[in-house]
């Protein structure tokens, strides 16, 4: 089904989106969907047990399990916004929910691969009133050493996500294939450390009159699922209450690696361009 609602949020270009809603998970609908706009969103596909898991994940990253997490306190704001970063080696319960639930099974038919390969894990965390804590406008291609069309993001909210404060796409911006520039989020005014200059800076995706931006409220439990060329941005989180998301990040059969500066989340020391990624880092799941 189509659920269309009203976009009046700051920071929103127009005033209607229609974003397409799965109830019944990863049927053709909602893979034709995916192929279409770039997202799709599945209903109540993560259990209340499941949620269960990578809260206990959270709670021992938190701890300091995860040997690549950050806090970032935004000057003014009384809440933070943390994330963790490839943890499913170090946090069991993340382990746990990427190999052990049906979460590998339930995203691979959006790849239409013959293989499933995780790529990467990322939790988001921004806690009550920490306004400041927005997502520009971007590509997670942008950021990947990491060449081909099958990659997909695959993001479950933690906490009900009112419109308000949910993430936005520019529907169909994967269709073109083009990698832009990648967005630097702590200092969007500067340029990305790993800037790559050859590719076309970002549209000024707020202004464009036909760009349509969909956007639509979450549950816990919720899934959302993005090609990697596919926009996207999200607002801070100006509600009393935290607003949390886990996200698995797999690769299909048409990706190989790039030798080029990266974060170390995504790069391997192990791997040379043209390889496919399977490693121990970056493990196959499924396979034909």
């Amino acid at each position: 089904m189509r659920d269309t609602v009203a976009l009046e949020t700051k920071g929103i270009s127009g005033e209607v989106a229609s974003f397409f809603i799965s109830d019944a998970g990863q049927g053709d609908d909602a893979v034709a969907a995916y192929r279409q706009d770039g997202v799709v969103c599945l209903r109540n596909v993560v259990s209340a047990d499941w949620l269960g898991v990578i809260e206990e994940g959270i709670e021992a990253a938190l701890s300091g399990a995860s040997t690549d997490f950050d806090v970032v306190k935004i000057d003014g704001n009384e809440g933070r916004f943390s994330f963790s970063s490839q943890a499913w080696k170090q946090v069991e319960p993340f382990r746990r929910f990427i190999f052990d639930s049906p979460l590998p099974d339930l995203c691979w038919p959006f790849l239409e691969s013959d293989t499933l390969t995780l790529f990467y894990d990322f939790l988001l965390v921004k806690e009550a009133r920490s306004s400041g804590a927005a997502t520009p406008w971007h590509q997670d291609q942008a950021y990947y050493p990491l060449k081909g069309t099958k990659v997909v993001n695959c993001w479950t909210a933690l906490d009900p996500i009112p419109v308000e404060t949910a993430l936005r796409f520019w529907r169909g911006s994967h269709t073109p294939g083009i990698v832009y520039q990648a967005a630097n989020f702590e200092r969007p005014s500067e340029d990305y450390k790993h800037l790559r200059h050859e590719r076309p800076p970002i549209p000024d995706i707020d202004h464009d009159p036909n760009g349509e931006i969909l956007a639509t409220a979450l549950a816990p439990g919720d899934m959302l699922i993005w090609n990697s060329h596919t926009f996207h941005s999200a607002p801070g989180n100006e509600l009393d209450r935290r607003r949390a998301a886990f996200s698995v990040n797999w690769v299909g059969d048409d990706v190989t690696y790039e030798d080029v500066p990266a974060i170390a989340t995504y790069r391997d020391a192990g791997l040379n361009t043209s390889d496919r990624i399977d490693c121990d880092k970056f493990p196959l799941v499924r396979s034909v």
